[in-house]
């Protein structure tokens, strides 16, 4: 269903957001620590979504893996507003292929996505303003926008092709 690029860029997405909320404002060792188990957990445990739940657990194991974690080394700038902005940018090929999916699954995957980042910030005591907006564009990147004008009406179509393409990722996946 996806290209390894495209692979590549949905299981950078959460290290990517976590390294994107840590790079707003300034924390505190004990606010980092939080933080960060916060991501962890979120990334980990991401909750029931419906019918991408298992897609979203595969990103969740590709993202835990040693080599994502080195694969963010890229992504850091010379300062904090540098890595937020490459992060914020670098999100943009994972939310394109989150196009290929039908539009209930690809907000699903995007909303775990912007899960990761609202656990993060309320992590803290309170959520700060510079946190706030990196939320909000995650959450603009993530937000599924219809480009059907009968949406209602090719719903069932849209439902066989979603059932089919479950049935083709129960395969094994082979990701490099």
């Amino acid at each position: 269903m996806f290209s390894d690029a495209e692979w590549h860029a949905l299981t950078d997405a959460p290290v990517l957001i976590t390294l994107a909320m840590m790079a707003t404002g300034e924390h505190g060792r004990i606010s980092m620590v939080k933080e960060v188990s916060a991501s962890a957990h979120a990334i980990a445990r991401p909750g029931g979504r419906g019918s991408a739940d298992a897609l979203i657990a595969e990103i969740a194991v590709a993202a835990e893996t040693k080599e994502a974690r080195h694969d963010m080394k890229e992504h850091r700038g010379s300062s904090m507003d540098e890595a937020l902005q490459r992060s914020l940018a670098d999100l943009q090929p994972a939310a394109t292929a989150l196009a290929k999916l039908p539009a209930d699954e690809a907000a699903q995957v995007g909303a775990s996505l912007v899960d990761i980042a609202k656990a993060m910030a309320g992590a803290a005591k309170t959520v700060k303003p510079d946190e706030q907006a990196a939320i909000d564009r995650i959450a603009a990147s993530f937000t599924p926008t219809s480009t059907c004008p009968c949406e209602p009406a090719c719903a069932p179509a849209l439902s066989r092709a979603s059932d089919a393409r479950r049935r083709i990722r129960r395969q094994p996946l082979v990701h490099v």
